[in-house]
């Protein structure tokens, strides 16, 4: 018989040997429930190297996920739609895409929205649809605008442009760039810089102001950080002094370039030996560059740079126009198949251009040629309208948003003050106060808009009296002494009847109605000098219906003021006006590149006091920049 000390023993070592099978147990069900998780899954995923296998892991953990607010759920979105997009799965990618944006707006998470609305932009950038490119970069700019994070911002201020660039909007394409710099800094974002000034540059090549490109290009390269994107920028410099016919110029930038690059990059030395020889071509086409150009297309092959490989077949073509007809033909053939394949309409407008120049007789290639090049300007036509109304649609939007937000939470401090004793008293007295306010301001707008009244009928009073009358008199005087008075009396008489004709028509009744617009624009048009170049834009996004006539009468003749300034003094080659909406305010951007003038100068003459004047008389605001030498720029605020 056992002792109790034996029993005691053995009760001990069956008790022990429970627990240790229990933790064991307990153990093996929690290893096994790791990794059955949603992060065990995720944690493979990025560690495999097939991009299938990524997949499948990241759909595993999606699978595994209870809570739609965890936080592991819209990063495993992010990486579907990554990953996606690699293996151009475009449908997928764009699917997850308004996935994350679903999960991320229930989430009130602002920043995985803005992520949603970026990546959504890149899945159509591959798909080629540049609207909704421009639309959904142009959202994520509003809101990372909105989370005070500038430099993303700035980001996607730079994608608008480069979709906008793309579909030959290149005014669009420069306002937008140009809006992206304020938000960039020196030092801190140098390379975005260098982007911007590279796409102002694009614009200004485009549309064939050379000397601006080159500036802007140069600015580029000095805030550039990357070596393959000073040499783009240097290339690109090269082509505008080709564009120039700067020949030698264009050679020593292409040589020196050829030169520097690696020798073992040889998509970057195609590039520049294509461009070198093309040039040598352009400036003497006697010269043999025949073998460079081959050169340049065989590295293309090589590399499999398909999109580049028209620009080799370009420029063989034309180098064998005047040689070898035959071979020049086969070029542009190829050259239009690379565009097709590329899905590159000017590309393809180009070489269908040079195969009838090289064989007017063919008609095979005329309709193509008509279709596309019809379709092409549709479609940039179409675009530029479209970006500017995604622009003003989603500002509009925003501007409604705001407005419900701010309805709402002054909804909600009046039903907080309705619990107070008080609030029947409060409310009148502010009902009072605001009635009297009301009454004061009405009668105060009302005062202004018969007084703005009484000038403008003044004004157009005195034009009829100026025509009717006085240039009447002027002309009968003219008639009778025209065969007894000397040519020079002549002369200045038909001086001062043209001048009473002038200020007949700069005081002539305006249209307030739906050609007012038109009429304004031609007013434009007719008092900007032969060799200055004018530029409105923004003008068709304003609803000049819902300005009321007052404010048109101002509008128009201030702006009359100011062009009859700008061609009395300013000798400017280039003036710009831009139309666009700021809160409650039209607001209106005057520019000009003329002589400019001290700010004493510009506010003692009574110009600028007319403007001025103007403006305040319906609550307006007016500032203005200038310096002797740097042009003039007026920005005005006009209430709607």
């Amino acid at each position: 018989m056992k002792s109790p000390y034996q029993i005691l023993c053995v009760l001990f070592l069956a008790m022990s040997s429970a627990c240790v099978n229990q933790i064991q147990d307990d153990e093996a069900k929690t290893n096994n429930k790791e990794k059955d998780s949603a992060n065990h899954f995720f944690q493979i995923a990025k560690n495999e190297d097939d991009i299938r296998f990524k997949i499948q892991n990241l759909n595993q953990a999606l699978s595994r996920l209870q809570n739609k607010k965890d936080t592991l759920q819209p990063l495993l979105l992010d990486y579907k739609i990554y990953y996606h997009n690699q293996l151009k799965e475009y449908d997928s990618a764009l699917f997850f895409a308004d996935s994350l944006l679903r999960l991320a707006s229930f989430q009130k998470d602002t920043k995985r929205i803005a992520l949603a609305f970026y990546r959504k932009a890149i899945n159509n950038r591959d798909l080629d649809n540049q609207e909704a490119v421009f639309k959904n970069f142009f959202k994520a700019r509003q809101l990372y605008l909105q989370l005070g994070d500038s430099t993303k911002a700035a980001r996607r201020g730079l994608d608008m442009a480069v979709a906008q660039s793309r579909m030959q909007d290149y005014t669009g394409s420069q306002e937008s760039a140009t809006e992206a710099l304020q938000y960039l800094r020196e030092g801190k974002d140098n390379q975005y810089l260098s982007g911007a000034y590279n796409i102002i540059a694009i614009t200004y090549s485009n549309q064939g102001f050379y000397k601006d490109a080159i500036k802007e290009y140069k600015n580029a390269l000095r805030f550039s950080t990357k070596l393959e994107d000073s040499l783009i920028y240097q290339n690109n410099i090269g082509l505008v002094y080709q564009y120039q016919e700067e020949y030698e110029k264009a050679i020593s930038v292409f040589d020196e370039l050829y030169r520097k690059v690696s020798k073992n990059d040889f998509n970057a030395r195609a590039r520049f030996l294509d461009n070198l020889a093309f040039a040598k071509w352009l400036q003497d086409e006697n010269a043999d560059v025949s073998s460079d150009l081959i050169q340049a297309l065989q590295w293309r092959h090589d590399q499999n740079d398909h999109s580049s490989t028209t620009a080799s077949y370009e420029h063989l073509s034309r180098f064998y126009e005047n040689r070898d007809n035959v071979i020049a033909i086969s070029y542009a053939e190829k050259w239009l198949e690379t565009g097709k394949e590329n899905n590159n309409l000017q590309a393809q407008i180009a070489a269908l251009k040079q195969l009838l120049f090289l064989n007017p007789g063919d008609e095979r290639y005329v309709s193509d040629y008509i279709q596309l090049n019809d379709s092409l300007n549709k479609a940039n036509l179409q675009a530029k309208n479209t970006f500017a109304k995604i622009r003003y649609d989603e500002e509009r939007k925003q501007q409604q948003i705001s407005g419900l937000e701010t309805s709402a939470a002054l909804q909600a401090l009046e039903n907080q003050e309705i619990k107070t004793r008080n609030y029947l008293l409060f409310f009148f007295a502010v009902l009072v106060i605001g009635l009297a306010v009301f009454i004061i301001y009405h009668n105060r707008q009302r005062h202004k808009k018969e007084k703005i009244r009484e000038i403008y009928n003044t004004e157009t009073r005195i034009s009829k009296v100026i025509h009717d009358e006085l240039a009447n008199d002027v002309y009968n005087l003219m008639s009778g002494l025209e065969a007894i008075a000397p040519s020079e009396t002549m002369d200045k008489l038909e001086h001062i009847y043209s001048r009473t004709r002038n200020i007949s028509r700069e005081n002539s009744e305006i249209d307030t109605g739906p050609a007012y617009l038109d009429h304004l624009t031609a007013l434009l048009s007719a008092i900007c000098p032969e060799d200055s170049r004018l530029i409105i834009s923004g003008e068709k996004t304003i609803s000049w219906d819902d300005l009321n006539p007052e404010k048109k009468f101002v509008v128009y003749r201030v702006l009359q003021e100011i062009m009859v300034n700008m061609k009395k003094h300013s000798r400017a080659s280039l003036v710009a006006l831009v139309f666009s909406k700021e809160e409650k305010y039209l607001k209106i951007d005057y520019s000009d590149n003329g002589e400019g003038a001290t700010k004493q100068v510009i506010q003692n003459g009574n110009g600028l006091k007319n403007v001025e004047n103007r403006i305040l008389s319906v609550n307006g605001k007016l500032s203005f920049e200038t310096e002797k030498g740097k042009g003039l720029k007026i920005a005005m605020l006009i209430p709607e």
